[in-house]
């Protein structure tokens, strides 16, 4: 006899790369406390359990389309390193649509939540990029100290190219990549042509979670919440928990790794 089981499931988590927007297929470590997950074959993190909610996942014909929600915080690590590790939250249950209820996507039960990892400084490059290994320290004498968990805002003055953000790993170095950066740009010069281009680059400091490469705990960043603390703070706060470092312009051109240092003061 073949028994069938019916259950909802509460959605699902889509890893995306952020810099080539393609599925992350290899398995990643994920953790959300009281939340059982299923990796599918086709590289989703299905939401199969939550705690305290067992009596939804059972209903179909009741289901209630706007059910009491809970914001969940989960992290996530790739094993393989290639992928800088992050936190996120996910809103749960996730909403049901129906015709006196529009969803949007970022709430629909039906879309996965997608979240983008940003590249580690590990990570091979491919020939086309422009890319930048950024290593941020403390400004001080002695040894160079790297800061951990700094988000970083490139900004491309080419037309077409948006705003890239990124973290510094552990060591304080990021990764930064332009991915869709032309060969040539038109050039004012007598060449008329140039392979270069200027990115303005800002670093965002959080006090929560950016640390020395020398402190023993180094917490998982979620860069949402860094932002929107950012966008929270107050311009006169004498002592602001979240602050935004203008670092500068950089040249990069598309095919080339280039390397840079930034120092900020940090107590």
């Amino acid at each position: 006899m073949i028994e069938t089981i019916d259950r909802r499931v509460f959605g699902a988590i889509e890893f995306v790369d952020d810099v080539t927007e393609a599925r992350v297929l290899a398995p990643l470590t994920v953790q959300a406390p009281g939340v059982g997950l299923m990796r599918s074959q086709s590289g989703f993190y299905v939401i199969r359990t939550f705690d305290g909610h067992d009596d939804y996942t059972r209903a179909f014909d009741d289901a209630p389309a706007n059910p009491p929600r809970t914001d969940v915080a989960m992290t996530v690590q790739d094993p393989e390193r290639r992928y800088l590790p992050r936190g996120f939250t996910v809103a749960l249950p996730r909403l049901l649509r129906t015709p006196t209820s529009p969803v949007t996507d970022a709430d629909n039960a039906v879309k996965p939540v997608q979240v983008r990892l940003s590249p580690a400084a590990s990570l091979t490059l491919r020939g086309t990029w422009a890319a930048m290994r950024l290593r941020v320290v403390v400004d001080a004498a002695g040894p160079e100290v790297g800061l951990a968990n700094v988000l970083v805002e490139a900004t491309p003055a080419v037309t077409g190219l948006t705003v890239q953000r990124t973290m510094t790993d552990f060591n304080g170095e990021a990764l930064v990549v332009i991915a869709g950066a032309p060969p040539m740009l038109p050039d004012p010069g007598p060449a008329g042509l140039t392979r270069e281009f200027k990115v303005a680059l800002r670093l965002v400091l959080d006090k929560d979670v950016v640390r020395r490469s020398t402190d023993p705990s180094i917490p998982i960043p979620d860069p949402k919440r860094v932002l929107d603390r950012l966008a929270a703070m107050v311009p006169a706060d004498p002592d602001p928990a979240v602050t935004a470092v203008d670092a500068g312009e950089q040249l990069l051109s598309a095919g080339t790794s280039r390397r840079s240092l930034a120092k900020v003061s940090w107590t």
